[in-house]
């Protein structure tokens, strides 16, 4: 770098010198002059000048800012020092008072003032040495005045030991004491006060000369780069204009494919650079060399389809993946690969990204191996209009099938081999509750109850991971009609009223007269079982969580063509990090709610998914402490 500094100013110190010593040169002379100085050092001239003086200027401005900055701080120190220096001489003050005081009136309040005082001058005077400590000259003068203060305080407090052991003679004689090195010790803090208030007005005065400096120089310095950049720029501009635009125009040239002008002579950047556009061809070519080695050694099938449904286009991958050679496949349908029962599907998927607005999208298939064997791939297609072709990254997804397939199978394995056998228990311990196998004693009939309710809760979370298993693979049935809203929350509430009952738990909603008739037009369109399912299992929860005397109401209303249902409780609220995970697979707001109030975890997983199903939405609104929520909408029925 410092070659290259060199070397520019030494090149630009002779050109400026040539200007001045022959102002009558020839135009050819000065062209030369100036074509002597290549495009990178007028690039650095250009930009290198004004920098430097733009950083000599910044640094100078930052020096002053800084010097502002710093004698604030010091005006700020001298001030808090002050401060303090008056804190512990009021305490001070106030604990010779309470001496005083208690002498006079011997009143316990005045005691405890006098004792509270000596912590306070020590808080003052321990702030005080810590703000000094960077500073030898006053850190001595304070602990000068510290020490006065300590021997004042000792004083006193040898006063108030003579007033404790009632020899007030001797007290008063601590109290001359005291008073008289008050004396000396207020004349310190007035040459301190007076130290500070000069040093405070002196930093204000540096403070102010120099953001005066910092006015004028600051408009002087960007004036002085605004016209040296024009300066540069007029006179670089001359020599660079024409060979420029031929670099421009070659640039548009290249664009758009068409030969390049005659070469660039001399030797600066513009002629390098002329070279390095007659070289783009062979770079772009190896570019898309290399673009291809990415598509030829990807480990996904990367392919394309012409508007005619044949593959244009297969990377090596492909043999790999489903046994067939590039010439293979290359020109072939692709009703050649995809399974028959899969291939119409693949069309109508192809034909809806192709009439989409984004020309993208995704699908799965099954594709038929050269070897026969069939196996699960996930397409990614986007549609070029312009090359009206389909370009697709296809991946195997055959594990990932796997994978579900062993799923559905443990599924079929609860519902038959568990869910069965925990029917079986339940029967045999009904029949042990109703004694048909001998009589029980009261604590059997509690074991055998707890029993019961546990196998219950078995049964229950099969059921439920089995509805549940149901509704996210699109395998459960609805039974959708036209259902009042008044009939679904009525026979809500008539099943779970006993539980409400029970918990001293009070329920309000439309299935009093009054608002059935009121709702009696809002009608949905939806399967009547499925949504009393939801409604109770939200009337559960909201009974489970709420105090023993609180109310429950359920309110439903039309909301621009959905009907809204929401239960609202009083119990004890979300956290508002958990408002969304309630809805997710055994969530409990609180990690003992399953142990000490029951459940799975899995009711309101089941819940969304049955309203979600139902095209509806579900969610809660809490505030923690002050009660919840819960609503879901499920659509109108239009007539």
């Amino acid at each position: 770098m410092g070659l290259i500094y060199g070397d520019l100013l030494a090149g630009s110190g002779q050109t400026f010198g040539r200007i001045l010593a022959k102002p009558k040169i020839c135009q050819v002379g000065h062209n030369r002059c100036l074509m002597s100085i290549t495009l990178s050092k007028k690039a650095i001239i250009l930009v290198t000048v004004p920098l430097i003086f733009e950083v000599g200027f910044v640094v100078g401005l930052s020096w002053l800012l800084h010097g502002v900055q710093y004698e604030r701080e010091r005006e700020n120190h001298a001030r808090e020092i002050s401060t303090h220096v008056n804190g512990a001489l009021v305490s001070l003050l106030d604990r010779f008072s309470s001496c005083i005081l208690y002498h006079v009136s011997d009143s316990d309040a005045f005691r405890q003032r006098f004792a509270n005082s000596r912590a306070k001058i020590q808080s003052e005077l321990k702030t005080l040495h810590e703000i000094v400590a960077p500073y030898p000259e006053e850190k001595s003068r304070i602990d000068e005045l510290s020490d006065k203060f300590v021997g004042c305080g000792e004083d006193l407090q040898r006063a108030q030991g003579q007033l404790e052991l009632g020899d007030k003679m001797q007290a008063a004689k601590m109290w001359i004491k005291a008073d008289r090195q008050i004396e000396s010790l207020l004349a310190a803090i007035d040459n301190i006060v007076v130290l500070q208030q000069k040093d405070i007005e002196r930093r204000r005065l540096n403070q102010k000369n120099m953001l005066a400096v910092v006015d004028w120089v600051l408009p002087l310095a960007v004036a002085f780069n605004i016209l040296l950049a024009f300066a540069l720029v007029f006179y670089f501009n001359r020599s660079t204009t024409r060979r420029l635009e031929t670099l421009i125009d070659n640039t548009v040239r290249l664009a758009i494919a068409k030969p390049l002008n005659e070469r660039i002579g001399g030797d600066d950047e513009f002629a390098h650079l002329d070279g390095t556009f007659r070289e783009m061809a062979a770079a772009l070519a190896e570019s898309r060399r290399k673009e291809q080695a990415v598509v030829e050694n990807a480990a996904d099938v990367i392919c394309t389809i012409d508007r005619e449904g044949a593959f244009a286009a297969v990377n090596p991958a492909v043999e790999a993946l489903w046994g067939y050679s590039e010439d293979q496949l290359v020109g072939e349908p692709i009703n050649r690969v995809v399974f028959a029962e899969d291939f119409k599907a693949t069309v109508q998927a192809i034909a809806d990204i192709v009439a989409s607005r984004q020309k993208e999208g995704s699908f799965e298939n099954r594709i038929v191996r050269a070897d026969g064997r069939v196996v699960d791939f996930a397409w990614s297609a986007h549609w070029s209009a312009e090359d009206r072709a389909l370009f697709c990254v296809a991946r195997d997804i055959t594990e990932r099938k796997e994978v579900d397939r062993m799923k559905r199978d443990f599924v079929a394995m609860i519902s038959h081999d568990l869910r069965t056998p925990l029917t079986s228990i339940q029967m045999v311990l009904s029949l042990l509750d109703a004694e048909a196998y001998g009589q029980l004693s009261d604590n059997g009939h509690e074991k055998l109850a707890a029993a019961e309710a546990n196998v219950d809760r078995l049964i229950g979370l099969v059921n439920g991971l089995l509805d549940l298993e149901k509704m996210e693979s699109g395998k459960l049935e609805l039974l959708c009609e036209p259902c009042p809203v008044a009939s679904i929350v009525k026979a809500a509430i008539g099943a779970v009223s006993g539980f409400a009952e029970q918990q001293g738990v009070r329920l309000e909603g439309p299935s009093s007269s009054t608002l059935c008739d009121r709702h009696g037009d809002l009608i949905v369109y939806a399967d009547k079982d499925r949504i009393v399912q939801v409604v109770i299992n939200l009337i559960s929860n909201a009974v489970k969580f709420a105090p023993n005397g609180s109310t429950v109401a359920l309110l439903a209303e039309r909301d621009k063509g959905f009907a809204r249902l929401a239960i609202v409780d009083q119990g004890r609220g979300i956290p508002a990090d958990m408002l969304e995970a309630v809805f997710d697979r055994f969530q409990q707001v609180e990690v003992g709610d399953a142990r000490v109030k029951g459940g799975s975890g899995l009711g309101l997983a089941i819940c969304k998914a049955i309203v979600e199903r139902h095209g509806g939405r579900i969610g809660v609104e809490s505030v923690e402490g002050r009660g919840s929520t819960f609503w879901f909408t499920l659509p109108e029925n239009v007539v």
